[in-house]
């Protein structure tokens, strides 16, 4: 039982009370083992070198037995063991100095002192034990302490006395030192039991645990492989094995992962980093990568990576974790075409035609539209606002959406305002939202469209619109990403990159007090002017054979003559309205198409044009109010509905409203009946 304690303590992360215990039994074994030398009837120095030797293990165990008894109950203290110590010492060092003969020496009564603080000693280790909760413990250790005690006091009682029992102390047979055989062998006698019951049911726990671990290992559909340092496989689950293409493990066991189950084109690099990664321990967590099973089939997995170490603590292979991610894969991959054609078939049900980015490329090839695309997708990966000038119908919105399909946000959530359309007292309530109560019929919260536009990207069409009280609130937004309900006091923080559109002159509407400074350079962060119509005259033949096309697929129709007159007229006109009038234009010749011959009504073109006008701001106005005028008078000031002016013009019916208002259209102020 030493033996083993000894080895046990000896151990690298062996426990102390092993190792003393350990070395106790080699003296006890030693004290045994050295010859008696006989009787001594009287102790008187000098003793024979055996009785000494012997002693000397004797006295050596005994000064062991408080530090067995601290190990054992966990009580640190050493004030107390270090003076029975020096108390046996002192025993052991006047035994050499008894010069008189005696039946009970000095030295024998220096030694009962340290034998009764052992016991002192031992009791305050069963306090401290039953504080810390070991109670089962401390039972022990009583009932140990208890046999000490029982033949302890006998010893001391009767160490001058000369009846039965001090006989046998005065014949060598009994001294009070050995008690300790006796004692600290049921000590380490119960702890062994102790550890032998612990171990019995460690192990049919062990045995309970690895036969879960089995069935699950048998049914559990993930992927565990385990490859030391050279991609050796040592261990693969049954799941793994079946996905591979195998039979049983014992087929793919001593496989090279990288050679033998990863494609072939990818192995060495893979091997190379592995190798790389290993050294640094750096390896990668939920990354993806290609599996080959036997019948040539690729396998999208999903990888987690476990280190193993060696005893030494040096990287010894790597535990790891796939999941089968394939079939999911190609699921996102069918759901984000569906997806993209349900989009069309909503805004096709809802009325509205899709944007033209989800039918085709800015068309045009000229330096002046090749140089506003080229800006665009500089500012796009940028987080900076933008600001789009232009006239009206030059396709602004489409270059803003041009820039959020090229953003780092082009997957986050993308509002459109457009802050002429909305009527003066509801363009806070769009853009900030309100609280429950805040005014009459505001029965629950709103969300504006800056909360809804969190993490993602807002444009803001015909921001020159936007009423002057409101524009410290959108300033605030754009410096610091803050606003309030309205009706509330809770503050939102809300991160949106703003893209900005206007066809008014900013700069002449700041000098003129209508719209803020501060505002307008925090907007014109990155300006993008987008040329007119009449600026990129070599774009129109493609323009025009675009529209001719979706036009008619539209409206059913096949067109498959265009008069050269007709194209000539087509190219040489000024298009004060752009590339929304081209559309109208076009639009309406398909309608009235017959034959497959499209047909330019001329006579509408030429009542656009004022003679004298200049390309200034004021001159656009006019021309777009001539146009909306004669389009309502056209049908029959119909604004709404079927056959209405915003039916033709291809616009909002609030917005044309709008319009109308700004540019002081009404059938009164027209002469109209």
């Amino acid at each position: 039982m030493g033996s083993i304690s000894l080895m046990a303590g000896l151990y690298k992360d062996g426990e102390k009370i092993d190792l003393l215990f350990g070395i106790m039994c080699l003296f006890l074994f030693i004290f045994f083992v050295i010859p008696p030398v006989g009787f001594i009837v009287l102790d008187k120095a000098p003793y024979p070198v055996g009785i000494l030797l012997k002693r000397l293990f004797n006295f050596s165990y005994a000064g062991m037995f408080p530090w067995l008894i601290s190990c054992y109950t966990g009580y640190k203290k050493k004030g107390l063991p270090v003076l029975i110590d020096a108390l046996i010492l002192s025993a052991y060092f006047f035994m050499f100095f008894t010069t008189t003969e005696s039946l009970t020496p000095f030295w024998f009564y220096i030694i009962l002192i340290p034998l009764g603080l052992i016991f002192v000693h031992s009791c305050l280790g069963i306090q401290f034990q039953y504080k810390s909760g070991e109670k089962t413990k401390a039972k022990w250790l009583i009932l140990i302490m208890t046999i000490y005690l029982l033949l302890y006091i006998p010893t001391a009682v009767n160490q001058v006395s000369y009846n039965y029992f001090g006989k046998l102390i005065h014949a060598k047979l009994f001294y009070p030192i050995n008690l300790f055989p006796i004692t600290f062998i049921l000590l380490m006698g119960m702890r062994l039991r102790s550890h032998t019951q612990d171990k019995i049911r460690l192990e049919r726990l062990l045995a309970i645990k690895n036969l879960q671990w089995d069935l699950m290992m048998k049914n559990m559909q993930i992927f565990i492989v385990q490859i030391d340092l050279e991609g050796t496989i040592h261990y693969i689950n049954p799941y793994a094995v079946k996905l591979l293409g195998f039979n049983d493990a014992s087929d793919v066991m001593k496989f090279n992962w990288f050679k033998q189950i990863l494609p072939g084109d990818e192995s060495e690099k893979l091997q190379i980093q592995f190798q790389q990664l290993v050294q640094y321990r750096q390896l990668p967590q939920n990354y993806k990568s290609e599996i080959i099973n036997t019948r040539g089939e690729r396998i999208l997995m999903n990888w987690n990576n476990l280190l193993l170490n060696n005893d030494k603590g040096l990287p010894d292979g790597v535990l790891a974790i796939g999941t089968n991610i394939t079939e999911t894969e190609n699921f996102i991959l069918q759901i984000q075409e569906l997806k993209a054609e349900l989009e069309k078939e909503n805004l096709a049900l809802k009325g509205e035609t899709a944007p033209e980015w989800m039918e085709a490329e800015i068309v045009g090839t000229s330096q002046a539209i090749k140089y506003v695309i080229r800006k665009a997708r500089q500012v796009a990966s940028t987080t900076a606002s933008v600001l789009l000038e232009g006239e009206t119908g030059v396709g602004k919105e489409l270059f803003a959406d041009l820039i959020h399909r090229h953003s780092l946000r082009s997957a986050s959530t993308y509002i459109k305002v457009n802050c002429g359309a909305l009527p003066t007292e509801l363009v806070e309530d769009e853009l900030f939202g309100h609280e429950k109560g805040a005014f009459t019929g505001a029965v629950q919260v709103r969300k504006g469209r800056f909360e809804m536009a969190d993490g993602g990207t807002i444009f803001l069409d015909e921001i020159g619109e936007l009423p002057l009280p409101l524009q410290p609130k959108l300033l605030r937004v754009l410096q610091s990403g803050e606003f309030e309900r309205i009706g509330g006091q809770q503050t939102f923080k809300v991160d949106v990159r703003v893209i900005a559109a206007t066809n008014r002159m900013l700069s002449e509407e700041v000098k003129e007090g209508r719209f803020r400074e501060d505002l307008y350079y925090r907007l014109n962060v990155f300006p993008i002017t987008v040329p007119p119509l009449r600026n990129r005259r070599e774009d129109l033949p493609a323009l025009i054979q675009y529209y001719i096309e979706k036009k008619a697929r539209k409206h059913g129709k096949s067109i498959t003559q265009v008069s050269k007159s007709d194209m000539n007229y087509l190219l040489q006109h000024d298009w004060p309205g752009n590339i929304r009038q081209l559309k109208n234009v076009i639009e309406r010749a398909v309608i009235s198409s017959v034959n497959g011959i499209l047909k330019i009504e001329h006579a509408m073109l030429e009542a656009n044009k004022i003679p004298g006008q200049s390309r200034s701001t004021s001159s656009l106005e006019n021309i777009e109010r001539n146009y909306i005028l004669k389009v309502l008078q056209e049908c029959n000031w119909q604004i709404a509905g079927p056959g209405g002016a915003a039916e033709i013009l291809t616009i909002n019916s609030n917005t044309l409203r709008s319009r109308m208002k700004k540019l002081n259209i009404s059938r009164q102020s027209s002469g109209g009946s």
